[in-house]
């Protein structure tokens, strides 16, 4: 079983490969205790300020694995570079092998989306490595560093959502949807429940960009080329992905 967090498509569509690749299936990564029987355990999620997303370490620290010779595994895809924020979850799970995919760097409050060719190939060639290493079972684990523990801190928190800047929303209801948290309501436009995530799904898959944070701006927004928005929607809403 390979368990998923993620915000524009990136992740889920590196757990979908590495899924098909060992023959199981992809479920949400939710805020709900989870037990898995499976003899392979993998999570697939995104690098957030060197660490992982908070809902990920919640459901790492609940996660029960019944099997004692399990083979647990961690992917961290990241856009600047995971510097080991896989290795956040070592200390609630024993890990055997922790891997970090760079990928399309989707973080707009700070940077440009660098939606290129040249990078999907990079990801598809790593991505190819990492998913050879686990059919053999490979042994790789690295450390979580105080480098780590003090960029995790300035991560924004679950009230960050108040920071979000609306302007020209049709309330279409579509960020709602795409909440893997279910932060959002719409009330003539979204009002958020201080839960966010700051996985800023809702901000890439607005048709209108009418939500920012930061700098965004004016930037180009960012959704898989490979995984629809109907997939991500039906995936936020807690349905696994064979």
């Amino acid at each position: 079983m390979i368990y998923c967090f993620t915000s524009t498509g990136n992740s889920l569509h590196s757990a979908r490969n590495i899924a098909e690749a060992l023959g199981t299936q992809v479920a949400p990564i939710t805020r709900e205790p989870a037990t898995c029987h499976s003899d392979v355990v993998g999570l697939v999620f995104p690098a957030f300020f060197y660490g992982a997303p908070t809902i990920v370490e919640d459901f790492a620290r609940a996660l029960t694995i019944t099997k004692p010779d399990a083979y647990v595994f961690a992917v961290c895809v990241s856009g600047g570079g995971a510097h080991g924020a896989g290795n956040a979850l070592r200390r609630f799970l024993a890990f055997d092998y922790i891997a970090e995919l760079m990928h399309v760097n989707n973080y707009i409050p700070g940077y440009s989306i660098n939606n290129k060719p040249d990078v999907h190939a990079a990801a598809s060639e790593q991505l190819a490595q990492i998913i050879a290493d686990l059919k053999a079972q490979k042994m790789q684990r690295g450390r979580y560093t105080p480098i780590n523990r003090i960029v995790r801190r300035v991560m924004p928190g679950p009230a960050s959502d108040a920071k979000f800047k609306i302007s020209g929303c049709t309330g279409c209801g579509i960020c709602a949807k795409v909440c893997p948290v279910g932060n959002i309501k719409i009330d003539a436009q979204p009002q958020f429940a201080h839960r966010c995530e700051h996985c800023l799904a809702c901000m890439h898959a607005c048709p209108v960009a009418a939500i920012n944070f930061g700098k965004s701006a004016g930037k180009a927004r960012y959704i898989h080329p490979d995984v629809p928005l109907a997939e991500l929607i039906q995936f936020y809403q807690g349905e696994s992905i064979c």
